[in-house]
């Protein structure tokens, strides 16, 4: 048998090795720039292929699609930082709606993974003071003076002295005092080695207020309403009204009311309910200062509150209140406010001045007047009357802190004119009154309210006429000069007030909180820098002979304005040593307080100071400067360094003053109470010398005058006087219609010799 034939195996032939490197080379992913020109196989060799670097040309790789798009992602996240960064400070000077869609904006697309979100509205106001903790006694950050600044810490509804006092803000120096109470406890505690709450004292707002509202305002037993003072009293009082106050608050029209201030006592005439309380307010204001100065001619103690019970009775009553205004209500509520802040009830004064406000706002009087049958002379009168309202309104405003009613905008009243009341008929007068716009380039072009500070740069209007302008700068010293700057200045701290001490303005970064404080601040240093020559104000080595009254009024409005607006930056976690616009504004508050107290002498003399300062707020001024003062003093002078021993003589000096005011005053006994026991236990706790100080200060005065100046038992005329004799029943004000302001109905209103009989007016 035939064997098959064995298969052949096939015998595998290797490929040639040209082939086999070729098919295994490597794959070039990304080909440079000049062999894609070419349009040859690139090596891909970093960082110059084969071919570029053979033929000795430039070698540039392009960027890989995922580096182009991740590079592509970074500028795009850079520049979303850039915008929002923009967006934010943007945010900062801008107001209302761009504000609100901002903040939305940012709120809306913010990420929490690198990129910071705006802070909530309820916690805004904690990032004021960039990062500081709540304001503590114990804590190492902000003092926090406008920290909280939109809510109430305290049940103000809890017990009488609660509500006497009420709610305090952050610009009033009760507020400061708070502060400085609760300063000086730590020192006590870490002096007697106690910690937590342990031995601290009550430093409720009610606790620190020096003010008097807790303290009734009444009379034992009935007034005669319609009773007077003898002639020779009523004369002094009203003397002593338009020497001390008229000047600074010409709620009245001065040669008006003379006149017929010398017919009611001199022809028995009757006169309305209105105007009378008007004249017991100004014997109630005069009393009141007679008895702090201890002249001659004073009445008992209590005579202001029987002029003041008068005047309610006859113009403050129910049915009065529920009627509507007229010029003469305005003046009597206006000057019932002066009366009460003189008396040192702030909380009363606040509301009454609130009610003035309603009742001009109601007339007019915070606009221009451009009717024709309206002289120009009682234009210019309703102005005033104005103006001392505002003015008013503003320092109560500072003083309690709260919100005023008078919002930016409100007041389109042209500024007072500086030219005395006996020249408002004058041809000069006339055409001011009469042209807007040759008022404002005489005299609102040339005060400091127009100044702008911009971002970044101040500037001022140049429009107009500068020979137009010239006139207001030549214009001699005068009171109503005064009262015009004193106006100017205090548009500039309600500009404060609104813009930085706002509850609104806890919802605003502290970087526009700062801006706003510079702007302010410029305007304040140009109002000083445009007073007139005569109004020096820079310290003297003899303040009782280098100064006047006119002079002094200014000078403490300018300090207590520096002093307001440079509050918030006085904290006590300024504790770096590079400057800041914070640090030295703070050190200008700190500046202020000493300059204040410089204004007075060393040596204290209470009746000097009623004399010839502004006795109606006086105390209120001290009591800055001494909260100011002890602050620093307790963070260890931070913004000051090495001028401790210099501003614990100033705190010294100002114990020292406010102990010679307590002997006729009872606020001032209690800002002396407040005041010393905070300094002795901050220079217990730092180890100054405070044994110069007396530990009491003189027993409150109550000895009436001497009775040889005495005509009769009481000058408010408690008893029969020796003065006008009024009918038992109260005239209707409708019946005899008269206009103090104005004075167009004078001659009915005081009648002739031969119309007394009956008032016949027909």
């Amino acid at each position: 048998m035939e064997m098959p034939p064995r298969p052949v195996h096939k015998v595998a032939i290797p490929r040639q090795a040209s082939r086999s490197v070729a098919r295994h080379a490597r794959r070039v992913r990304l080909a440079c720039e000049t062999c894609r020109q070419r349009k040859t196989k690139c090596s891909g060799d970093t960082p110059v292929c084969r071919q570029c670097k053979e033929m000795r040309i430039p070698c540039r790789y392009p960027l890989s699609w995922r580096d182009r798009t991740q590079g592509r992602i970074n500028h795009l996240f850079q520049q979303i930082d850039e915008y929002e960064s923009l967006l934010r400070n943007i945010g900062t000077y801008v107001d209302g709606r761009a504000a609100d869609r901002i903040e939305t904006m940012l709120s809306k697309y913010a990420v929490n993974d690198g990129i910071r979100s705006p802070l909530p509205r309820s916690k805004a106001s904690r990032a004021w003071t960039e990062g500081a903790e709540e304001d503590t006694p114990s804590s190492p950050s902000s003092v926090g003076s406008l920290d909280a600044n939109d809510c109430v810490e305290e049940d103000l509804n809890r017990s009488p002295s609660s509500r006497a006092t009420g709610y305090m803000g952050k610009n009033s120096e009760v507020t400061w005092m708070q502060k400085v109470q609760r300063e000086a406890q730590e020192y006590s505690r870490q002096s007697m080695g106690l910690s937590g709450d342990e031995g601290e004292a009550e430093d409720s707002l009610p606790a620190v207020n020096y003010h008097l509202d807790m303290l009734e305002i009444s009379v034992p037993g009935p007034v005669p309403v319609y009773q007077m003072p003898p002639r020779p009293i009523a004369d002094q009082l009203f003397a002593d009204y338009l020497e001390t106050v008229h000047p600074f608050f010409p709620i009245i029209n001065r040669p008006l009311f003379q006149t017929q201030f010398d017919n009611f006592f001199g022809d028995s005439v009757r006169p309305g309910d209105k105007w009378l309380a008007i004249l017991n307010l100004i014997f109630a204001i005069a009393a009141k200062h007679a008895h702090l100065t201890q002249a001659p001619w004073r009445g008992n103690k209590d005579d202001h509150l029987v002029y003041l019970t008068r005047a309610r009775i006859l113009s403050m009553n129910g049915d009065v209140l529920f009627s509507h205004p007229d010029l003469q209500q305005v003046q009597v509520e206006g000057l019932m406010a002066f009366y009460l802040l003189a008396c040192d009830h702030i909380n009363r004064a606040w509301r009454i001045i609130s009610l003035a406000i309603r009742s001009s706002v109601s007339l007019g009087l915070n606009l221009r007047d451009t009717s024709v049958t309206t002289m120009p002379a009682s234009k210019e009168a309703r102005y005033r009357v104005w103006w001392c309202l505002y003015t008013l309104e503003n320092l109560l405003g500072v003083m309690t802190g709260r919100a005023t009613c008078m919002p930016d905008g409100i007041s389109k009243t042209p500024f007072p004119l500086p030219l005395a009341e006996e020249q408002l008929c004058s041809p000069m007068a006339t055409h001011l009154l009469t042209d807007h716009e040759f008022h404002q380039q005489c005299i609102e072009l040339c005060l400091a309210f127009h100044y702008r500070h911009p971002l970044g740069g101040t500037q001022l209007s140049n429009t107009g006429n500068e020979e137009q302008r010239a006139w207001f700068r030549r214009l001699p010293p005068s009171r109503a000069l005064e009262f015009t700057h004193s106006v100017d200045l205090a548009v500039i701290n309600q500009g404060t007030v609104n813009r930085v001490y706002s509850p609104d303005c806890c919802m605003i970064p502290w970087r526009e909180i700062e801006g706003r404080i510079q702007s302010q601040r410029a305007r304040i240093d140009f109002w000083h820098s445009n007073l007139p020559r005569e109004y020096n104000i820079m310290r003297s080595s003899d303040p009782k002979s280098a100064v006047d009254c006119s002079q002094l009024f200014l000078a403490f409005q300018f300090y207590s304005s520096r002093l307001t607006v440079g509050r918030p930056c006085l904290c006590r976690r300024d504790m770096q040593k590079e400057e800041s616009f914070s640090r030295e504004t703070a050190r200008m508050a700190v500046e202020s307080a000493r300059g204040m107290l410089d204004l007075i002498p060393d040596a204290p003399d209470a009746l000097w100071l009623y004399r010839t300062c502004p006795w109606w707020c006086i105390l209120h001024y001290v009591m800055q400067s001494a909260a100011v003062l002890l602050l620093e003093l307790s963070w260890r002078c931070v913004h000051m360094p090495g001028a401790d021993g210099t501003i614990m003589q100033q705190c010294k000096k100002a114990v020292r003053w406010l102990s010679a005011m307590s002997v006729h005053s009872h606020a001032s006994r209690r800002g002396w109470e407040l005041c010393d026991s905070s300094l002795r236990r901050i220079a217990r706790g730092r180890g100054y010398d405070v044994s110069d100080l007396v530990p009491f200060p003189p027993a409150l005065s109550a000895q009436p005058p001497p009775d040889h100046l005495r005509q009769q038992p009481n000058f408010a005329g408690r008893t029969e006087p020796e003065g006008p004799k009024m009918p038992s029943s109260p005239l209707s004000t409708s019946e005899f219609p008269f206009d103090p302001v104005t004075g167009e109905f004078i001659r009915s209103f005081f009648p002739l010799a031969e119309e007394q009989e009956g008032w016949d007016l027909t």
